[in-house]
């Protein structure tokens, strides 16, 4: 039982230091591409979205059997596209470079959340 809460607590670490980077790229890449309604709060906001659209997707197509979640999560990483159009009001290639500042928060929010969780699993051995 222990385990599966430190397990809980940890997913939530993930996934709040996701947002926390994810959103601090999309600010900078916001501004880097010109976009003139580029704020910090824009960028937690299409951070959340971007992340929920993603997990969610990959959550429904895990029920599809051979490569299900790989596959929902590539037509997450799609629709994260659709999302920061639509949240920064701009075109393609923008909303492009963007999705790649994403796609990099992203990995680095994973392998700083797996150090940390795996630094308090040996702290509570």
């Amino acid at each position: 039982m222990k385990y599966l809460a430190l397990s809980l607590a940890g997913l939530w670490l993930i996934a709040v230091i996701a947002i926390i980077v994810d959103s601090v790229f999309l600010h900078v890449g916001a501004k880097m591409a010109g976009i003139r309604r580029a704020t910090f709060g824009r960028a937690v906001k299409a951070s959340i979205a971007c992340s929920l659209s993603t997990l969610l997707l990959a959550l429904i197509f895990s029920w599809v059997p051979v490569g299900g979640t790989a596959v929902g999560f590539l037509i997450g990483l799609g629709l994260t596209i659709v999302v920061l159009q639509a949240s920064y009001s701009t075109g393609f290639g923008k909303a492009f470079l963007l999705w790649i500042f994403n796609v990099v928060a992203q990995i680095i929010a994973v392998v700083a959340g797996t150090f940390l969780l795996t630094g308090i699993f040996s702290l509570t051995g």
